[in-house]
């Protein structure tokens, strides 16, 4: 559709959208270090295993 200047109108920026994490709050909670941490561990695992049984 078209306004008076002959302009197209954008939709509005929020149109139908709903903040999901607004309403939930997470009862465990992992610190980011912990995460990559257990990811570094778990690398070095599989490339050691790797290593030795080949």
């Amino acid at each position: 559709m078209l306004n008076k200047k002959g302009q197209a109108r954008m939709p509005s920026s929020f149109g139908g959208l709903v903040q999901y994490y607004s309403e939930y709050k997470s009862k465990i909670s992992i610190r980011p270090e912990i995460v990559i941490v257990f990811g570094l561990v778990l690398v070095a695992t599989v490339v050691t295993l790797e290593a030795i049984f080949g």
